[in-house]
């Protein structure tokens, strides 16, 4: 009997010790959608949305609900989601800034609309929750071929977690490109090449950055072939796929307003100009020391009512602030994971966190730099393997990630500018 019982116990405890982490991966995948939710009905509940100018909300569309249904979805459709919203249901048109946003999320929204009677709100939120889950899932499923169960668990955590990932809700391509991106990761780490390829090019009908993953892709296919060039077959031209999707793009702004680079010169309607990446970096250092600066200023004037800034100037040196606490951390996982991550895993995390350095702002030069960061996920594995033996480290940075999630959820979602 204690033979018997010994040998039923041991495959039992080995299949606990194996869902455990996916379990944790899960309850955090989910208890934190329930936290943003929470979050930002109560924000709009209690503090209301700011009074912006009535184009800058179209609240017919964006904003469709009331009380506290409102409250609960119209703040997923913010800023950006705005600009989705008005793709999806007046098209594209030049001069407007438009074209800066890749098609393939508004057009989701256009074409599974009409399984919720034309409610882009509700559209966007479903379309980027079930892509969330999918992340989900395979965030795992990479990190645990490459690691193990609680790499992938904590990896999970702080992708739920993360200062930036209400935006895996919103109206917001975050969602989609970061599944796209992963499923384009497994796929080439498994030799799948056509879907691998497919995957890309959806990526980069969602965004830019999309194309960045032909280096994955690249290092993947020759690193199977032991890096022998003459053995190069058919299967490389699927990776060509991930520029067609730019190609595609490029057609259609060609055909229908004669300027095939639209996209590029629309970033000018947020103040962004061609730069070296080492110009961004100084200038974000440079400006985030000014802004710390103003900042101070700003509480001396309310304290002895000297001299006042303005709301712009102080939102601006915030501004600079936050961009700054993402990118330091961001570059130091990266030189952190540059040896113990698979190669393919670094060199697509220094494009991604280099990419944006070329596009800076002109007064806030690190622009949007958070949530860039958001969808680099590496990050994530880097992270959980740094606190691999440290609890006390990954409990901090659980507690850390949370607060600090539902401050900017709840920023977000009264419509103030947050990344």
């Amino acid at each position: 009997m204690t033979g018997e019982s010994g040998a039923t116990a041991v495959p039992h405890a080995a299949e606990s010790a194996t869902t455990a982490p996916l379990a944790r991966a899960v309850v955090a995948a989910a208890g934190s959608r329930i936290i943003i939710f929470a979050a930002a009905f109560f924000a709009v509940g209690l503090i209301g949305y700011q009074k912006l100018p009535i184009g800058w909300r179209f609240p017919a569309r964006a904003e469709v609900f009331h009380g506290a249904l409102g409250h609960l979805l119209n703040p997923w459709a913010h800023w950006d989601g705005v600009w989705y919203i008005k793709i999806a249901t007046s098209g594209y048109a030049d001069g407007d800034g438009s074209t800066a946003f890749f098609p393939l999320y508004p057009m989701l929204l256009r074409w599974l609309g009409v399984l919720f009677r034309g409610n882009l709100v509700n559209t966007g939120i479903v379309i980027s929750l079930v892509c969330y889950a999918g992340c989900v899932w395979l965030l795992y499923r990479l990190a645990r071929a490459d690691f193990d169960d609680g790499v992938a668990s904590r990896a999970v955590v702080y992708l739920a977690v993360g200062p930036m990932s209400f935006f895996l809700q919103a109206v917001y391509t975050e969602s989609l490109f970061l599944f796209l991106s992963l499923a384009c990761f497994v796929c080439a780490r498994e030799g799948r090449w056509r879907l691998a390829g497919f995957a890309g090019l959806l990526a980069t009908l969602t965004r830019s950055t999309g194309v960045l993953l032909l280096i994955p892709m690249i290092y993947y296919y020759y690193e199977d072939k032991e890096w022998d060039l003459k053995s190069t077959d058919s299967h490389a031209a699927n990776m060509l796929m991930v520029v067609e999707g730019l190609l595609v793009w490029m057609t259609y702004l060609a055909l229908a307003f004669g300027k095939p680079l639209l996209f590029s010169t629309a970033q000018a309607s947020w103040s962004r100009f061609l730069a070296a990446p080492n110009y961004t970096v100084a200038m974000g250092f440079f400006d985030s020391a000014i802004g710390a600066y103003r900042l101070l200023a700003a509480e001396f004037s309310r304290l002895f009512g000297t001299w006042a800034l303005s709301s712009k100037a102080l939102g601006d040196a915030a501004n600079n602030l936050v961009d700054l606490a993402f990118f330091v951390p961001a570059v130091g996982l990266l030189w952190y994971g540059a040896r113990r991550l698979p190669r393919a895993y670094s060199w697509y995390l220094l494009a991604a966190l280099a990419y944006p350095l070329f596009f800076p702002s002109t007064d806030v030069p690190l622009l949007s730099y958070p949530r860039f960061t958001l969808t680099a996920f590496p990050l994530y594995i880097a992270l959980a393997v740094f606190t691999r033996g440290r609890p006390k480290t990954h409990a901090a940075l659980v507690i850390v990630g949370i607060v600090t999630l539902i401050l900017l959820t709840a920023k977000f979602a009264v419509f103030r500018w947050v990344a």
